[in-house]
C-alpha cells in the first residue's frame, strides 16, 4: 500500500483525553494497571496515515502511544490534567557594574520574565559545584571574575510542554548568548544544576544553528543536561526534561562513571536526533555498539525531587537494567 494510505489505529476521543478524564474522576494519579485497562477498553478507528497526521496537527499534540502507554502517558499527563508542574528554564548570569544597563534593551525586546539581584556571597562556590562534569569549561580567571560580580540576572521561561521543549530551549540558549555578549561573566542553568564558561555557551549557540540535526541536539544536550550525577546506588542525568524527554539512570554496579557518561550521551542522542517521536518503548533493549553491553531500558517515575522543584522531571526516567 502506498505511503500515506496505510491504515493506523486512532483513538476517538484521544486516549490522552480519556486518561485525563479518568484521573479527574478518581481524584488522584492513575496506576499503571488503570492506564492499561482504559487503553484496552477505548474505542479506536483505522485511518490512513495521511489523515491521522492531519488529526495530530489539528489536535496540537501526538496522542499517547498505546504500545508504550504507561510511559508515554507521562509525556502528556501534566499538560492534559493540570496536575503537577511542567518544566521551566531558569538561567543565572553574574555580571559587572554596568551589566544591568547593558542588558535593558535586550530584555525589553525579548519580553522575558527576569529578576535582578545584587552580589551573592556564594556565587563562585555555586558555579564551581555546578560545573559540567564531562567537559568543565570554567577557568580560574572565570571563577575570579564571578567572585567580583556586581549584579546577578535570573531569566525565567514560561512552563512548557514536552512538544514545545525544543523551541524554548533553543530560544533560551540564544538569548543567553546575547546577554553574555552584553557583559555576562558565565552561565548557570538552575533547572539542571549545570554551569558553563562564557566562551563555551557561545560556542554551543553557534553549533545549535547547524543544519545537521546531530550537531543541533548535541549542543542543546550539552548546554542543559548535567551528568553523570552520582547517588549512593546510581548514576543519573538532570535536565532532559528541558528537552522534553525522560532523564536517564543506571546502577553504579552496572558501569563506572565514565561508562555511564558515554552511555547517557549515546542514548540521549539516539532519542533526540534519530528515534522517531515515541518510537522507544519501556522494555526495549539498547546497546552503544555490537561489542558493548546490552541493557533493557525500563521507564520509571522521577524520584528524589519534589514535584515543584526545578530539577523534577514530569516525564520520568529511563532506567538501564541488565539483560
Amino acid at each position: 500500500m502506498a505511503k500515506g494510505k496505510q491504515l493506523v489505529p486512532v483513538f476517538i476521543p484521544p486516549l490522552a483525553t480519556m486518561l485525563a478524564r479518568a484521573e479527574e474522576i478518581k481524584g488522584s494519579a492513575l496506576t499503571e494497571t488503570e492506564v492499561l485497562r482504559i487503553r484496552d477498553h477505548a474505542v479506536c478507528m483505522m485511518m490512513r496515515t495521511g489523515d491521522a497526521a492531519k488529526m495530530i496537527e489539528s489536535r496540537g499534540y501526538r496522542d499517547v502511544n498505546p504500545e508504550n502507554c504507561w510511559a508515554d502517558w507521562h509525556r502528556l499527563r501534566t499538560q492534559m490534567t493540570g496536575n503537577g508542574y511542567l518544566p521551566k528554564i531558569v538561567l543565572c548570569l553574574p555580571g559587572g557594574k554596568d551589566f544591568r544597563r547593558d542588558c535593558e534593551a535586550i530584555l525589553r525586546e525579548e519580553s522575558v520574565e527576569h529578576e535582578w539581584r545584587k552580589t551573592e556571597k556564594r556565587m563562585t562556590d555555586a558555579f564551581e559545584a555546578s560545573e559540567f562534569r564531562v567537559r568543565p569549561t570554567l577557568t580560574d580567571e572565570d571563577l575570579d571574575r564571578i567572585g567580583k560580580h556586581k549584579s546577578v540576572l535570573y531569566l525565567l521561561s514560561p512552563n512548557f510542554t514536552a512538544g514545545d521543549a525544543p523551541v524554548v530551549s533553543l530560544a533560551f540558549l540564544r538569548l543567553g548568548r546575547r546577554l553574555l555578549e552584553a557583559g555576562g561573566l558565565a552561565m548557570k542553568c538552575e533547572s539542571a544544576g549545570i554551569a558553563h564558561g562564557r566562551a563555551r555557551w557561545i560556542t554551543l549557540t553557534r553549533q545549535a544553528g547547524s543544519k545537521d540535526a546531530d550537531k543541533r541536539w548535541s549542543a542543546l544536550f550539552e548546554a542543559f543536561v548535567q551528568f553523570p550525577i552520582q547517588s549512593e546506588a546510581d548514576f543519573y542525568t538532570c535536565g532532559m526534561h528541558l528537552l522534553g524527554k525522560p532523564d536517564l539512570i543506571v546502577a553504579t554496579d552496572l558501569t563506572p562513571a565514565a561508562g555511564a557518561a558515554e552511555l547517557f550521551t549515546v542514548f540521549a542522542m539516539y532519542l533526540l536526533a534519530e528515534c522517531p517521536d515515541g518510537g522507544f518503548g519501556s522494555g526495549h533493549t539498547f546497546s552503544m555498539s555490537h561489542t558493548a553491553p546490552r541493557y533493557r531500558v525500563v521507564w520509571e517515575p522521577c524520584t528524589g525531587y519534589e514535584e515543584d522543584e526545578f530539577f523534577f522531571n514530569p516525564f520520568g526516567r529511563w532506567r538501564f537494567t541488565a539483560v
